[in-house]
């Protein structure tokens, strides 16, 4: 492994060589008793896998090995024994690590800027020799192989651990964990809260890099975005088309299968699980809105729309201000309607030529099933309500919706309205003239049928209205 520039390590005695923050970091590291430890175990091991079988090598190996545990281990370690020692290692292996990266950021940081430029370059001069590329390819060559000859090797090899660790795990353990690690997150979430509170210097500086972030993915994707466009057409398309082709349609509407099926068998348990004519669905979410609805603010919540509201409207506001100053959107925008339009409508006329391609036979029973299921009686009743409401409006304030309308006319340019109306009828009638010679005789034969005398409820109102059509025609007066 390459070392950073500077080769020299900093003395025990304080004097500095290069600061290298690796060779502090490592200093610190070698100077805690869980690493010495650490090494006086591997440290033998290596020699005795070097001596192998050979008894000349064993003979030199064992007493440098020793040699070395004892110099490497503390006086306690060797004191109380390895054994008194095996438990705490681990944690300590962990302080000693970040004691020495401790170090080592401690190091950098007293680097002026040019010796810590030169420092990161040297660091990351190692990734670029292009070893990671080999071996990563490498890798990937072995894999390619293995797949050639075992398609399925790694999956057989990872199933029984994966297996194993599925059997011995306690699931159970893992539920009950996390059903009582709702007050233990709570109780972190305040901690971190109070921390970042107490310094709101800190909380706003850190707030301020997700502007940054955002800036620089803007950055990243516009200039990704940008050597696309600066791509010959048939390029960029032949590569984008090439991912849409690599896509597999059958496994999409594999899982569209069974994600349909999904859905339909918690509509059907539903059903089969809650009480007659009440599926659990309902229930089940008829309590969740009660729990919400118990905790809500419905003034702070409407308070918030109006507020979203307005917001919006600001919104748009500054939009129009800006297409207000850059006429050329708007347009290029009108000029665009059509082109834009006439895709939609091509798009609806082929989706009714397919319509109209079904035979006969199954388009009925289609039509049938589809539209014999309608409740309509849902919808007279939806009708009923609204009758039942505007009534009670009107009697509780009748004067308003006279009101409203009256609002409404004196907002009005009448001018302008029957100006615009007549120019739009005199251009549109003689071209749509035809149409209401073909479909008027039939509206006002049913409004003469309707009008015609009949033994119901209505009869004594359609005999005033006929009174009052019979006077219009002929020109008589006819009081109310």
């Amino acid at each position: 492994m390459t070392s950073f520039d500077t080769p020299a390590m900093p003395s025990d005695d304080g004097c500095e060589g290069s600061r290298d923050p690796l060779a502090a970091a490592l200093q610190a590291l070698m100077k805690t008793p869980a690493m010495r430890e650490t090494l006086s175990i591997l440290i033998p091991e290596v020699l005795h896998l070097w001596a192998g079988d050979n008894r000349l090598k064993n003979k030199i190996a064992g007493p440098i090995g020793n040699s070395i545990q004892k110099c490497l281990r503390p006086a306690s370690y060797r004191d109380e024994g390895r054994a008194s020692h095996s438990g705490p290692v681990m944690p300590e292996i962990v302080t000693a690590l970040m004691a020495a990266l401790e170090a080592a950021a401690k190091a950098f940081e007293d680097f002026s800027p040019e010796e810590k430029e030169k420092q990161v370059k040297a660091f990351f001069a190692h990734f670029g020799t292009g070893q990671t590329g080999r071996i990563l390819t490498r890798v990937m060559h072995a894999l390619h192989d293995l797949h050639g000859a075992h398609p399925t090797a790694l999956a057989d090899a990872m199933t029984p651990v994966l297996q194993q660790s599925i059997v011995k795990t306690d699931f159970g353990a893992l539920r009950d964990a996390a059903d009582t690690m709702a007050p233990e997150i709570r109780a972190l979430a305040i901690g971190i809260n109070d921390i970042l509170w107490r310094y709101p210097s800190k909380l706003v500086l850190s707030l301020s890099l997700l502007p940054d972030l955002m800036n620089l993915a803007v950055v990243c994707l516009g200039e990704t975005i940008g050597r696309f466009n600066r791509a010959a057409p048939d390029l960029v398309a032949d590569i984008l088309l090439s991912l849409i082709r690599s896509v597999d349609g059958h496994s999409f509407g594999a899982a569209l299968n069974e994600l349909t099926e999904v859905v339909r068998k918690i509509h059907t348990g539903s059903a089969l699980i809650g009480e007659p004519g009440a599926p659990r669905l309902l229930e089940d979410l008829r309590q969740l809105v009660a729990g919400i609805a118990e905790q809500l603010d419905s003034r702070t919540y409407w308070a918030a729309r109006v507020a979203l509201a307005e917001d919006k409207e600001i919104l748009r506001r500054s939009l129009v201000a800006v297409l207000a100053d850059h006429p050329d959107v708007i347009t290029e925008g009108i000029k665009t309607y059509a082109a834009r339009q006439n895709p939609v409508w091509r798009a609806r006329r082929q989706g009714l030529e397919a319509l109209d391609t079904v035979p006969d036979d199954d388009l009925e029973t289609a039509l049938e099933e589809g539209i014999s299921d309608l409740d309509l009686q849902e919808l007279g009743e939806i009708v009923n309500l609204s009758g039942v409401l505007a009534n009670r409006l009107m009697a509780l304030k009748p004067e308003l919706i006279g009101s409203l309308a009256e609002q409404v006319a004196a907002s009005l340019d009448m001018g302008e309205i029957e100006s615009a109306l007549s120019d739009i009828l005199h251009a549109i009638g003689p071209p749509l003239r035809p149409i209401w010679r073909a479909v008027l005789p039939e509206i006002l034969a049913e409004t003469c049928r309707i009008l015609e005398p009949t033994d119901d409820e209505y009869e004594t109102r359609m005999t005033e209205v006929r009174q009052r059509l019979r006077a219009l025609l002929v020109g008589e007066t006819v009081t109310s």
